[in-house]
């Protein structure tokens, strides 16, 4: 299941394991198509300890403090470190392989 993450859960969230952290907004329309293909890679299990989102409407002191500057973006972490950054919308399958060839 995608936890939505706050100033509060944040850091906690991302300090284990590979979590891919998708940083969106209401308003924003690419947003509303990746999430989707965020569910699916999510329950598929794919490898990833955790996907979360975080809605930079809500949560500015996050973005400003992970320099997110576009939307949709999403991260990859590695205990908590930052190991990939995807800008824009994604397919599932180029996803998985980025994913995949960090891990």
């Amino acid at each position: 299941m995608i936890q939505e993450l706050n100033f509060i859960t944040f850091d906690q969230a991302i300090s284990k394991g590979l979590v891919l952290v998708d940083f969106w907004a209401d308003w924003c329309e690419p947003c509303k198509v990746q999430f989707p293909i965020l569910q699916e890679i999510d329950r598929e299990q794919s490898g990833i300890d955790l996907i979360a989102k975080v809605d930079i409407s809500e949560n500015r002191f996050i973005a400003n403090k992970q320099k997110v500057l576009n939307i949709p973006t999403m991260v990859l972490y590695k205990d908590g470190v930052e190991i990939m950054r995807f800008n824009g919308v994604y397919s599932k399958e180029m996803l998985l392989n980025k994913i995949i060839k960090n891990k």
